[in-house]
């Protein structure tokens, strides 16, 4: 047990832990050839979280330690913003490629328009229970041990961080972001998820909770496998360049987004203090 420490340090043995964790979790999915193993990589920041909060630290022996995670509210106000900007972003990337001539719409083979919205639901279900497996460690944990940065600079640095925690996957296995020159996919990967660390940190700052920051990402995750599954490539390779989480139109078009929302942290004047998540919540608009 190492404590106490300082917030540096509890950011730092956070997110060692969570990439061996990932690499740990890589390594055996190359090994055994067994790509379902990859959605348990989605959890373990919360696994890197956990031993923070209850072996290393001991901050998870009382309310307060728990309460820096965002878990105590809902951010009901930020549930729109969380669910239509990933869905606004996609849908512009697709169909501006659809538009160049390198994919096509077409509905899938079999699939019912009578169950597409029960579907829908679960697939959000799903997603979010998943993707708070991740932001529960990178917004609820790491990032009010960045905001000393301030808001702008700690919700990049995040996002630039949970960019590199995905290489693990991206380079030892074949089965995520397997298409295309990996010089050109994981610069591209490593700048959206930059971008979208604004997106998710907004969301976490404005809402003081980690729900909607959970919806946002598993809102994101849900519809680019449903806009893949709709937008058929033409050109397989030329698509996995433009579209998708690591697309070139993505990052453009989230980027838009995502600069009047840096106006916003920056206008509402959020301290550079990790009480700030928890006690001073600036109101979403």
């Amino acid at each position: 047990m190492f404590h106490p420490l300082s917030d540096r340090m509890k950011a730092t043995g956070f997110y060692l832990t969570a990439v061996t964790s990932a690499t740990v979790v890589a390594v055996l999915v190359s090994a055994f050839h067994k790509p379902a193993l990859l959605d348990y990589v989605m959890f373990t920041p919360l696994l890197a979280m956990l031993l923070m909060l209850l072996v290393v630290t001991r901050d998870g022996y009382s309310r307060a330690g728990w309460r820096i995670l965002g878990l105590q509210r809902a951010g009901l106000r930020s549930w729109p913003m969380a669910l239509l900007l990933p869905l606004l972003v996609l849908a512009c990337s697709f169909e501006t490629a659809t538009l160049l001539g390198v994919a096509r719409w077409q509905w899938p083979a079999g699939a019912a328009w009578s169950q597409f919205g029960a579907n829908l639901l679960a697939g959000l279900l799903f997603n979010t229970l998943f993707a708070l497996g991740e932001e529960i460690g990178w917004r609820g944990y790491l990032l009010p041990k960045l905001l000393p940065l301030g808001p702008v600079r700690a919700a990049l640095l995040g996002g630039f961080l949970h960019g590199l925690w995905h290489l693990p996957m991206i380079l030892l296995t074949p089965f995520y972001h397997g298409d295309g020159n990996r010089w050109i996919v994981v610069p591209l990967f490593l700048l959206t998820l930059s971008v979208g660390g604004i997106f998710y940190s907004y969301l976490r700052l404005t809402s003081d909770s980690v729900w909607p920051v959970a919806l946002g990402h598993g809102a994101f995750n849900l519809f680019w496998g449903i806009f893949t599954d709709l937008a058929v490539p033409v050109a397989p390779l030329a698509m996995a360049y433009l579209s998708g989480e690591s697309g070139i139109l993505t990052l453009i078009f989230a980027s838009l987004a995502i600069g009047f929302l840096i106006q916003r942290l920056k206008g509402n004047g959020i301290k550079s203090t990790k009480q700030t998540v928890t006690r001073q919540p600036v109101a979403a608009h």
